[in-house]
């Protein structure tokens, strides 16, 4: 199989620095090019700490490389929940998103973007939250908005999390959308450039009613404060996946 391209996402600021050097020009180095996106957390637009994203420190940094912003919508622990649970978590995520980019500026970029459900595993996604969560995710943004905008449920879970696949698709047979899928497993433990892609070892056992995007392959590059590594699927069209992600604009501190 052939290579996708490179990403990362991190629980730290990007321009957070290891051994005097941004996690992006880190980033660069390993890889040899600008990944082509970062991942990011987004809660509420009332969330504070620097595991979210910073959109006025983080901005122009990603936007001078050439990095799209891959939101993670994060509310780890509470994805086994019902489907009250999961709209009210999807409604302030959508609205984080919002007030972040800002509309206008998102429906000049295409107006429909991929948002990653955090599934860490403990607990796993119930088919009752993905649901709610999914749904209102969609529909919170699109109303806000006029429909100019709308994001699109994704999942992020580890390769082996069947339970959480299984629950994706129950609702996807059920008539929920997932736009595509992020599978964590990692083969190496800290900085590691691409390896081949492999569908066998990246593909989960439970058939999902949406593409595998991307995988993340490696954790914790330089550490803990540092970031993860993952490639896109390189069966996937490269500019349809781009265009579902967010090119920030040129803002800063």
């Amino acid at each position: 199989m052939a290579k996708g391209k490179p990403g990362a996402d991190s629980s730290v600021l990007v321009t957070s620095q290891i051994g005097g050097k941004p996690l992006v020009e880190l980033a660069i180095e390993l890889y040899g090019e600008a990944p082509a996106f970062w991942g990011r957390y987004f809660t509420s637009a009332s969330t504070g700490g620097n595991v979210e994203y910073r959109h006025l420190k983080e901005n122009r940094i990603l936007r001078e490389n050439g990095i799209r912003v891959l939101p993670i919508a994060r509310q780890t622990k509470r994805v086994d929940g019902d489907g009250a649970a999961g709209a009210a978590d999807a409604s302030a995520n959508a609205h984080d998103i919002l007030a972040t980019f800002g509309a206008d500026y998102l429906k000049g970029l295409g107006g429909e973007f991929y948002v990653f459900l955090d599934v860490e595993g403990a607990p796993s996604l119930s088919q009752a939250y993905f649901t709610g969560w999914a749904n209102a995710l969609t529909g919170e943004s699109s109303g806000a908005t006029g429909g100019a905008v709308t994001l699109l449920p994704c999942v992020y879970a580890t390769r082996f999390d069947s339970v959480t696949w299984s629950a994706v698709a129950a609702a996807g047979s059920a008539g929920v959308d997932c736009g595509g899928a992020w599978v964590a497993r990692w083969t190496h433990h800290g900085c590691h450039v691409l390896d081949e892609w492999d569908d066998i070892g990246v593909l989960p056992d439970v058939s999902i009613p949406c593409p595998v995007l991307c995988w993340q392959y490696a954790d914790d590059c330089h550490g803990g404060s540092g970031f993860d590594c993952s490639q896109t699927n390189p069966a996937i069209d490269i500019d349809d996946l781009l265009s579902h992600l967010i090119l920030p604009p040129e803002t800063s501190v």
